[in-house]
């Protein structure tokens, strides 16, 4: 190595070869110079270069013969030749990368650079090198965490972005994320380039942005849900869950998951829809579904919670044993708690009816339906899933055959046809002597085909009023003998050019020739006029009929419309006291329709148990002395209006249909009442109002006891009965027994209205009422004001004697108030004091 020949700079300053050799090894670098050839041989070589290798000088020598070629593994050279040889041809330095082995035998990377140079007319490569062991295994570490990153995040279900948030720029995007909107990489960035937005709802695009801007300025966390379209058209639904990693230059840059949530949106809408629909059903079906969490003693609800003690969907200790008497009846308490022990205790189902409140604090009964299931890894129950029904009144279910009979009957005209056709119809009546009712149609049919345009017909139908009370009351020879009697009052009505027939019973049909409207009017006043005569004698039993007439158009051709037609003028004014008559007219059409209509929905909030039940109550002295209440039942018709019980006595008074209205609301509000004593709470006295029909029904005594004495353990002082004055006044002996009865059994009667049109004081003589009750709209002062008083205050000084309580309602103001305490009325009760009120605010009112 000594022919190194002395360098000299450019300038004055020079090195002689002991210089150069101290400063060749003070380098941090390996360096060395060697022949060019095949085994590249080493000329010269600083210290530096011997400590890589990790031997000296001589063992270099020895070892790999002073051969740089030598130093390096085998399987790599004919490379490096092949390398050196394409850059030596090409011009410039060499720059090489290669495997060497050590003295010790390890193997090292090797970067050498180095540059040819003439030295004494002979060539040389002067050349550096540098140990880069550790770069190129930081470099394969490197290729190999972003391959095995590259691997993970394709191997995550859904897609893995780099993007820029200003401009939705992706800077990383695993096929995740292509996959989601089925495309792959490179169609995605033929059509949409490196931009995430362009593939989003139009729709979600600008909550998007709303949703990146707030993530951003807060420099949090971004999430949120969004859709998107997919190659095929399709909206998908997607979730982007990212943090913010700025990039170098302070660009907002996130790191996002984005999952593909298409799956889960469809379940979760099949999930609403069915939690919709059965909950609409629910609603329907006036039903409740729950879940009682055993553990926790939470109870879920939902479906129609409008109808029950709360309208809340999350309740708390609801079936703690403490808490169990707030909703349920006390006769119901202990029977509910031991079905719900056993669904607490075992796996199974139970099925049970129970009182319970309703949104009113009224007690309903309703059926409880419930399943206790477990965790599927132990027998012991975790839940119970049930539902409550609001159960259909078995009155109401009563009324409802009675409507379906009285729809039969509707259409009179196919009743009538088929009445003409049985074997009774063809021969004549025994009974008055009337023709046969099929001949009576025959020859109607003639007289209507033959009647010309100066001919007119009329039809009638008539019946007599109670017909079943005269024998019922009085036996089947007074009876016949009324029949026998209104026959002759229609045969002399008819008797010059017209017919007449008995259909069935007291039904009686009629076809007569008039000349006008006029005439017409005053055969019909004689006909009234007539029957008085007969009926009004001494020793004659009176009846009141009812008559509807029909008056034949010339268009008319069907005999069957036309009695129909007659029959709705009669029901028109069926119930009205006294020999009535009316004529058809489209107007009476459309009121009947209206009415019908009205006791249909009567009928349906029976049913349905919409029916609205307040109490209007009822003082003694000062206002705030409460000592009875009077149940009002409301029901919200159609029109938005709202009828009370008043109007829908007037109903009840109309037919048959409505006959077990009052026992509805007689159980609804016993029902109430029964519980608060049961309980040990205060109560006062309940007044309710009946019709003559419903109490002389033949089980009326027996259903009244059943519902206050059996079913809601009540005394029978605790009810008053108010019945219309006007129904004393006309009694019965059907009426007499059965408030005789009720009077026996300890239930006060009360005669209502009392001096407002009929006279009761006959019965006072007979019936042990416990009182009369005026209304203060029959108080009509005026000239007599002072005569009419006096009358009153004796009526009420004579009530007293006789131990009646003298009660007063309707009193609307400060002067009808003066003039029921002025006549001595003991009770009042009014909107002048308070106005009707459902039963939980009368409850917190007055009997807390």
């Amino acid at each position: 190595m000594s022919d190194i020949e002395t360098v000299k700079t450019t300038g004055q300053m020079g090195l002689d070869e002991q210089d150069l050799r101290r400063l060749l090894n003070m380098s941090e670098c390996a360096m060395f110079v060697a022949k060019p050839g095949s085994q590249i041989e080493l000329m010269y070589a600083n210290e530096r270069f011997y400590s890589l290798m990790q031997c000296t000088r001589e063992e270099f020598s020895e070892i790999y013969h002073g051969s740089v070629m030598e130093m390096i593994l085998p399987e790599d050279r004919q490379k490096i030749r092949n390398l050196i040889a394409r850059q030596t041809a090409v011009g410039g330095k060499i720059q090489l990368e290669h495997r060497a082995r050590r003295k010790d035998g390890a193997v090292i990377w090797v970067s050498v650079s180095a540059h040819p140079a003439d030295m004494k007319g002979q060539r040389v490569y002067f050349a550096s090198c540098l140990d880069i062991t550790q770069s190129r295994r930081n470099l394969l570490e490197a290729y190999e965490a972003k391959r095995d990153a590259e691997l993970i995040s394709n191997s995550i279900p859904g897609g893995v972005i780099k993007l820029r948030m200003t401009d939705f720029k992706l800077l990383y995007a695993n096929d995740g994320f292509y996959r989601l909107a089925g495309y792959s990489k490179e169609e995605y960035q033929i059509n949409f380039g490196d931009y995430c937005d362009r593939v989003l709802y139009p729709a979600d695009a600008e909550m998007v942005k709303r949703q990146v801007k707030a993530s951003v300025e807060n420099r949090g966390l971004v999430g949120f849900e969004y859709r998107i379209i997919s190659k095929t058209g399709d909206v998908c639904w997607s979730y982007v869950n990212g943090c913010r990693i700025d990039d170098d230059n302070g660009e907002p840059v996130y790191l996002c998951i984005i999952m593909d949530i298409t799956k889960r949106k469809q379940l979760e809408k099949q999930f609403e829809e069915v939690a919709e629909r059965s909950d609409i059903i629910a609603k329907f079906m006036r039903e409740t579904t729950w879940t009682y969490d055993i553990a926790t003693r939470v109870l879920s609800r939902g479906g129609n919670l409008d109808e029950t003690y709360s309208n809340e969907s999350i309740l708390e200790g609801q079936f703690n044993e403490s808490q169990l008497g707030e909703f349920l009846h006390p006769d119901d308490v202990e029977r509910f708690r031991q079905a719900l022990k056993r669904r607490e205790e075992e796996l199974g189902g139970h099925r049970g009816v129970y009182r319970m409140k309703d949104n009113h604090g009224e007690y309903r009964h309703m059926e409880v339906a419930s399943v206790s299931v477990g965790d599927g890894v132990s027998d012991k129950p975790v839940k119970v899933y049930g539902i409550t029904r609001v159960l259909d009144n078995a009155l109401a279910d009563s009324a409802e055959a009675e409507i379906a009979a009285a729809s039969n009957n509707t259409k009179l005209s196919t009743k009538l046809m088929r009445i003409a056709k049985s074997s009774q119809a063809k021969f004549e009546d025994t009974l008055t002597g009337m023709i046969p009712y099929a001949k009576f149609l025959d020859k109607a049919r003639e007289m209507l085909a033959e009647r010309t345009d100066d001919k007119r017909y009329a039809l009638m139908c008539a019946d007599i009023d109670e017909f079943r009370k005269f024998s019922h009351h009085y036996g089947f020879s007074i009876s016949n003998e009324i029949l026998l009697k209104f026959s002759r009052v229609l045969q002399k009505f008819v008797e010059r050019g017209g017919l007449c027939a008995r259909v069935d019973g007291d039904y009686f049909v009629a076809i007569f020739p008039y000349q006008d409207h006029k005439t017409l009017l005053k055969k019909l006043s004689r006909m009234m006029h007539y029957q008085d005569e007969i009926t009004n004698g001494e020793n004659q039993i009176g009846f009141d009929t009812t008559n509807g007439l029909y008056l034949v158009e010339p268009t008319d051709n069907e005999l069957g419309d036309m009695l129909e037609k007659a029959d709705l003028a009669r029901r028109s004014i069926k119930g009205i006291k006294g020999n009535h008559y009316a004529i058809y007219t489209d107007d009476l059409q459309q009121e009947r329709f209206r009415e019908e209509r009205i006791i249909q929905e009567i009928l349906d909030a029976m049913e349905k148990q919409t029916v609205e039940i307040c109490y209007l109550p009822r003082i003694q002295g000062d206002k705030e002395n409460v000592v009875g209440c009077t149940a009002v039942a409301r029901i919200q018709m159609q029109d938005g209006q709202y009828l009370e019980t008043d109007g829908i006595l007037h109903y009840i008074e109309r037919g048959g249909r409505l006959d077990k209205f009052s026992y509805f609301l007689l159980n609804q509000v016993c029902c109430s009442f029964g519980a608060r004593k049961a309980k040990g709470l205060k109560t006062v006295p309940l007044a309710i109002q009946m019709t003559a029909s419903q109490l002389s029904a033949r089980n009326a005594l027996s259903m009244i006891e059943n519902i206050v004495e059996v079913q809601n353990k009540m005394d029978p002082s605790d009810l008053i009965i108010e019945v219309h004055e006007r129904y004393f006044a006309d009694m019965t002996s059907a009426l007499q027994v059965a408030l005789e009865q009720l009077c026996k059994r300890g239930y006060q009667i009360v005669i209502s209205r009392f001096a407002s049109h009929h006279t009761a004081l006959h019965s006072l003589r007979t019936i042990p009422v416990k009182g009369i009750k005026f209304h203060a709209e029959c108080f009509t002062g005026g000239k007599n004001g002072e005569r009419e008083k006096t009358i009153l205050k004796n009526i009420v000084i004579m009530a007293k004697e006789l131990g009646m309580t003298v009660y007063c309602g309707g009193i609307h103001t400060k002067l009808q108030e003066e003039y029921a305490r002025e006549i001595g009325c003991d009770m009042l009760e009014g909107e002048i004091f308070y106005g009707a009120m459902r039963n939980n605010v009368f409850e917190k009112c007055f009997l807390q």
